[in-house]
């Protein structure tokens, strides 16, 4: 899958899922690093790096306190246009 070469910790889809690649996940999570402006994923370097869930069941990336951040359909692993 040839995802472009980015500063893995710059939030995007592709950078989920090149953190992840070769994880196992615990209780259906995988745990992601990204930079964070105001406890949220940052698209851009900053200061601050924080660890955030992935859930492929529901597409959903979270806070370590569980509050859902975003919803990406290309990471939800049931959403119809990911079916194969």
């Amino acid at each position: 899958m040839g995802l472009p070469m980015t500063d893995i910790h710059c939030y995007s889809t592709d950078n989920v899922l090149r953190q992840i690649q070769g994880a196992m996940p615990v209780l259906g999570a995988y745990t992601v690093s990204f930079y964070s402006l105001n406890g949220r994923p940052s698209r851009k370097p900053s200061d601050t790096l924080l660890d955030f869930l992935y859930y492929p069941s529901g597409g959903t990336i979270r806070d370590t306190n569980m509050n859902i951040l975003f919803y990406e359909p290309k990471l939800d692993a049931y959403h119809p246009s990911n079916r194969k």
